[in-house]
């Protein structure tokens, strides 16, 4: 499986065999472990909401999730900028799932109780590359800290 999902990520956008939904839990989970990592600490609840995350908003399987993780975290550490994730992101969804989208990953960011400015300044980044305004960006935010 994790050489199938590695193949998948590597194959050109435009060859028809190849499926968004395999690409998109990726892009999605390298984004994640992004923002888990932005504050330089990787906790066990972020852990853990990732995996919970992925399954609720990307429908990963209980039985993928660990490898889909690690083929996630590896891509993380061997790329050098988030375009190629966002990209797979915007063309799969719609804006309002992209708001969804951010607001997990807002979820994500408040799992330690508390709002890095590293957090902050990636949550910025990713709201741009992924088309959101900055308004639609704090109103996701707004909605997770009042949970």
């Amino acid at each position: 499986m994790l050489k199938r999902l590695l193949q998948v990520l590597s194959a050109p956008v435009d060859r028809d065999a190849t499926s968004p939904v395999d690409r998109i839990p990726l892009a999605a989970a390298v984004l994640l472990l992004e923002v888990a990592h932005a504050d330089g600490e990787f906790h066990a609840a972020e852990e853990e909401l990732v995996g919970v995350l992925l399954k609720e908003h990307f429908s990963v399987d209980d039985g993928l999730l660990g490898e889909l993780l690690e083929l996630a975290e590896e891509t993380r550490h061997n790329s050098s900028d988030l375009h190629q994730f966002t990209r797979e992101i915007n063309k799969a969804f719609s804006q309002p799932e992209k708001e969804q989208i951010i607001e997990a990953v807002w979820q994500l960011v408040y799992a330690d109780g508390r709002l890095d400015h590293f957090e902050e300044a990636l949550m910025r980044q990713l709201g741009t590359l992924i088309g959101l305004s900055h308004r639609q960006l704090i109103e996701a935010k707004l909605r997770v800290a009042k949970k």
